[in-house]
C-alpha cells in the first residue's frame, strides 16, 4: 500500500481571488484543469472560469441549464464538458471550446437531467448519464462501435469515473451500486453491493499500481476499492454526515471528502486514518476540487461559496 507521506506547499504567494455574496446561487460542481490554471464553477444556469493569480473576479457565462450537475476538463486543457438539466424532464451535456466557452457539441436528452459526465484520460471516449443508464461515444472520427448504451443500474447514476489509464468506467448509483465498465462492452463486468445507502462520488487514485477507486456516500463511508480485480479493499468511517463529494491529492496519498455537515476531512489513502478535518462551510458542501500540484483544495456549498484551503485546512484569503 501507498504510505503517507508530508505535503509542503508554497501558498503565501499565491494572490488567490474570489468570494460570494449571501445571495449567490449554489455552487454545485466544481473542476479543474490539467495545469491547474483555471478552475471552473458550475451554478444554475451559469459558469465562471477562476483563474488564480488574476485579480478580477470571473463573469458569470450564461448556460441553458437549471442545474448543472457536473463539470470535466478534457486532459488536453482544450474542451470543457457542462452536464444538467431539469430533474425528471429534461437534460443536456455540452461541450464547450476553450479559452471562448464556444459551443462545440450539444447532446440533448429528453426525459431526465444528466447527472455526470466524463471524458476518458486519453481523450478517446465521452460518457455521460441518463437516468438509470450511461452512454459511451467514441470522440475519435470515424471509429467503429462509436456509440454504446450501458445498462445495468435500476437507479439514477449520480457519478462515474475513468481509470488514470482509460482502461474501466466505473459508475455509483441511487440503487447502492458500484458497477464497473469497458467502454466496449453493454454490460458491467461487476457490480459492488456493499454500501448500505447511495454513494454520491467517485474518483481513481492517481499512480497506483493496480486501478484503485474510492466512493463516498449517504451511508457516511469511503470505502476503496480495486474494480479490476473485484476487491474491496478497505472501509473509511469517522464522518458525520452523508459524503457529498471526494477526490484524491494528486499524488494519491491523501483522500478528501466534503459532506452535509460542511466538513472536510483528509484521509491517508494507505489506511482508515483520519489525518484531519475542519469545518469548510455552515452548508452543505456539494463540490471538491483538488489542485493538480496540491497548491489549495477548493470547496462550493449550498449557500453558493467558493473557499480555497491548504491541505492542512487553513483558508486562503480571497478578496471580494
Amino acid at each position: 500500500m501507498i504510505g503517507p507521506r508530508p505535503v509542503h506547499l508554497a501558498l503565501l504567494a499565491l494572490p488567490l481571488v474570489l468570494s460570494a455574496t449571501q445571495a449567490a446561487p449554489p455552487i454545485t460542481a466544481l473542476a479543474v484543469n490539467a495545469d491547474g490554471s483555471i478552475l471552473a464553477i458550475g451554478r444554475p444556469r451559469s459558469l465562471e472560469l477562476f483563474r488564480p493569480g488574476s485579480k478580477e473576479p470571473p463573469q458569470p457565462h450564461p448556460l441553458p441549464l437549471p442545474k448543472v450537475t457536473h463539470l470535466a476538463f478534457e486532459s488536453t486543457g482544450q474542451r470543457l464538458w457542462v452536464a444538467g438539466g431539469t430533474p425528471g424532464e429534461s437534460g443536456l451535456v455540452l461541450a464547450l471550446d476553450l479559452p471562448s466557452l464556444a459551443e462545440a457539441r450539444r447532446i440533448p436528452i429528453d426525459h431526465d437531467l444528466v447527472q455526470a459526465v466524463a471524458p476518458s484520460p486519453d481523450n478517446r471516449w465521452i460518457a455521460w448519464t441518463d437516468g438509470a443508464d450511461l452512454h459511451v461515444e467514441s470522440l475519435v472520427p470515424a471509429a467503429p462501435s462509436s456509440h454504446r448504451l450501458l445498462r445495468g443500474h435500476s437507479a439514477r447514476v449520480l457519478g462515474m469515473a475513468w481509470s488514470p489509464d482509460s482502461s474501466l468506467l466505473t459508475s455509483v448509483a441511487s440503487d447502492r451500486a458500484v458497477k464497473v465498465w469497458t467502454a466496449t462492452q453493454s454490460t458491467p463486468l461487476r457490480t459492488f453491493s456493499q454500501h448500505t445507502e447511495a454513494p454520491n462520488g467517485i474518483a481513481f487514485q492517481p499512480g497506483a499500481p493496480v486501478p484503485t477507486c474510492a466512493t463516498g456516500g449517504d451511508d457516511r463511508t469511503v470505502r476503496v476499492w480495486q474494480p479490476g480485480i473485484g476487491r474491496m479493499v478497505r472501509i473509511v468511517r469517522n464522518h458525520d454526515a452523508a459524503i457529498l463529494a471526494l477526490a484524491y491529492a494528486p499524488d494519491g496519498r491523501q483522500i478528501y471528502t466534503a459532506d452535509a455537515a460542511g466538513q472536510v476531512r483528509r484521509i491517508d489513502a494507505g489506511s482508515d486514518e483520519v489525518l484531519g478535518s475542519w469545518r469548510a462551510s455552515e452548508d452543505w458542501i456539494h463540490s471538491l476540487a483538488v489542485h493538480p500540484r496540491h497548491e489549495w483544495i477548493a470547496t462550493g456549498d449550498a449557500a453558493g461559496v467558493l473557499r480555497l484551503w491548504t491541505s492542512q485546512g487553513t483558508a486562503i484569503p480571497l478578496p471580494h
